[in-house]
């Protein structure tokens, strides 16, 4: 396993679980405020995204790992990403939006040299 490899997994997880928050009403309306809820196309774009950053974080540990190993990398790397947005939507949910883009920008970055390796 090397070590780009991981981060693009972990990026990808963190950003997974922050694009599937921002369609959720409650994590909305925390980073925006009480009683503003997603538009519809809002949710359907961010439920998307999410749904594809995770599948492509199992894609990155299956590489890395195997079939075997890689399903199990895969669920303890979403784990972490999961528990990490849990604690800064905990501390600061205004910051949400921007880690979760700097995750995804992070694992293209990672993801393109970890590929070239």
């Amino acid at each position: 396993m090397t070590a780009f490899g991981f981060v693009t997994g972990l990026a990808l997880a963190y950003g997974g679980w922050t694009a599937l928050s921002i369609g959720m009403d409650r994590h909305y309306a925390d980073i925006h405020g009480r009683g503003k809820e997603p538009d519809q196309k809002t949710r359907k774009v961010c439920r998307l995204l999410g749904t594809v950053a995770l599948l492509l974080t199992f894609a990155v540990c299956v590489r890395l790992q195997g079939w075997t190993v890689g399903s199990v990398l895969c669920l303890g790397t979403m784990t972490a990403g999961a528990l990490l947005l849990v604690l800064l939507l905990t501390y600061a949910p205004q910051r949400a939006i921007r880690t979760g883009q700097l995750a995804a920008v992070a694992a293209a970055i990672f993801g393109v040299i970890w590929l070239a390796w």
